[in-house]
């Protein structure tokens, strides 16, 4: 292909950045791998090659072009291995910006594009001026509108711009918000494990952290104590810990999550987060894929939910800007109505709950049991009856089967497919008709036993780990004629991305 237009380079600053992201990615592991382990000659070594590495990744910046055709955006990338990606414009799922302190200053962004392809943004333009992000917005946003016009009613005069109309606030967060997210997240656990396990590893950390260990228990003086003063002492040391997480995880919400916001501009949610970090994100509406509803114990003493959804392509925060919130944190009544104004082509009053197989709880039941009574055996070997402690759990395992069936559900009418599961930390998915793209039949061996069978869904944006729409536990005619109802609804619906 012939590309007819000139290509734009990335901005002059642009080779900072690159190599402030090369060393993110491969410097700083490196770094906390020499931390780990005692130092030697090899350590040099693989720094050498990681600063090597670098440079070669800020030479990138040479060969990288990116070209705005009439139908589609085009980027060409690659020093030995060339790379030439065609991205039509219709197919373009999200736009996402990302702005720390130092794009500020220099006036730039990082933009993302981001389509159904896979798990990996179509494109990552680091780094471009604000005015020309500006500009690619718009061309996209244009172009797109011109294709649906032209898909949806032929005689639509495609030379008048769309306008846009004024940015509708839907959702905001408010610091009290983003505090008590901090608080329900814990966040901080991860990255405090990290540094912790890492620290560890390293003969002159350890040493340091038990001589003063040695000293604090020593001052202490532990080998007088008695039952009440270790209790005591216990008890100040894990409030000590949680207060550490919670404050860390509180600053990590507000660093990702300051001044959430989402709004509506036309068909499109446009949201904005973070503190010294800016993510803006613009995602069209009808690619929404799949919403969550999601709750914790902690959610429910704060009487909210967090609620998030997932679009085509499943970008994660491994390989891109991902913007998978639509409330973070909100109550459960806002939060319907919410949804309502991000769907309004679907009657949500009238989404009608069925359960699961009431005799299901046994088969759930015994599986818990299993998952204890294995590890039981070696305890049984080695400390003989005191091993059998843990079938003191079997009436809590019996009260949770029957809990999880209980509250389990799922519904299917002519505009979505719904589950809900989980007693402690629940779940709400939600589809529409519209987004299915498979449906799947499967029944186990231990199906089979029970007369029951299972069904899935997925869509574009299903991730294949986590199946959100995964109905068990039913009974093998439900399923049959669950699929043959939903085959027949897919079949009539246009898909829409």
């Amino acid at each position: 292909m012939e590309l007819k237009t000139k290509g734009y380079r990335l901005h002059n600053i642009s080779p900072l950045f690159l190599f402030i992201e090369a060393v993110k990615k491969m410097v700083l592991p490196l770094l906390f791998g020499i931390v780990g382990t005692s130092g030697d000659r090899q350590d040099m070594f693989i720094i050498g090659i990681a600063a090597f590495a670098s440079i070669v990744t800020i030479v990138q910046f040479w060969f990288y072009h990116y070209w705005l055709e009439e139908d589609r955006l085009v980027v060409k990338e690659g020093i030995l291995f060339k790379s030439l990606r065609q991205v039509p414009y219709e197919r373009i799922q999200n736009l996402n910006i990302e702005r720390n302190l130092l794009h500020k200053f220099f006036k730039v962004g990082t933009l993302q594009v981001e389509s159904a392809s896979g798990v990996k943004p179509e494109a990552v333009i680091r780094v471009v001026a604000d005015e020309r992000i500006k500009h690619i917005q718009q061309v996209i946003k244009y172009k797109t509108a011109l294709h649906q016009e032209a898909s949806e009613s032929p005689s639509t005069d495609t030379e008048s711009i769309p306008t846009e109309n004024a940015a509708v606030p839907l959702y905001q967060m408010s610091n009290k918000d983003v505090t008590k997210f901090g608080f329900i997240s814990h966040k901080a656990l991860v990255p405090i494990g990290i540094v912790g396990s890492v620290l560890s590893q390293n003969d002159y950390y350890r040493d340091k952290f038990i001589s003063f260990a040695q000293k604090f228990v020593g001052d202490l003086h532990v080998e007088l104590w008695a039952f009440t003063e270790w209790v005591v002492y216990g008890l100040m040391l894990a409030v000590v810990m949680l207060v550490s997480i919670w404050l860390s995880s509180i600053a990590l919400a507000f660093l990702k999550l300051y001044q959430f916001k989402i709004s509506r501009v036309d068909n499109n949610l446009h949201a904005e987060m973070g503190l010294l970090t800016k993510i803006t994100a613009n995602i069209p509406i009808k690619r929404i894929q799949l919403i969550k509803i999601k709750h914790s114990p902690l959610h429910r003493y704060f009487n909210k939910v967090a609620i998030k959804m997932e679009t085509a392509g499943g970008v994660t925060e491994q390989n891109g800007i991902t913007m998978r919130w639509i409330a973070p944190l909100v109550s459960r009544f806002n939060g319907q109505q919410l949804i309502a104004k991000i769907q309004p082509e679907v009657n949500w009053q009238a989404i009608e709950w069925l359960g699961l197989e009431t005799r299901a709880w046994k088969r759930v039941f015994k599986r818990m049991m299993l998952f204890l009574l294995v590890p039981m055996v070696p305890l049984v070997y080695f400390y003989h009856w005191v091993g059998l402690t843990p079938l003191l759990l079997t009436p809590l395992v019996y009260i949770y089967a029957k809990a999880y069936i209980d509250k389990a559900g799922y519904a299917v009418n002519d505009q979505i497919v719904a589950y809900r599961h989980g007693v402690f930390f629940h779940s709400l998915s939600i589809v529409k008709i519209t987004k299915i793209q498979n449906i799947t039949y499967l029944q186990t061996p231990f199906d089979r036993r029970n007369q029951m069978a299972r069904l899935s869904v997925d869509t574009a944006g299903s991730n294949p780990v986590t199946q959100d729409i995964n109905l068990h536990y039913l009974d093998v005619e439900k399923v049959d004629e669950l699929m043959l109802q939903l085959s027949e609804k897919v079949s009539q619906s246009k898909f829409v991305w």
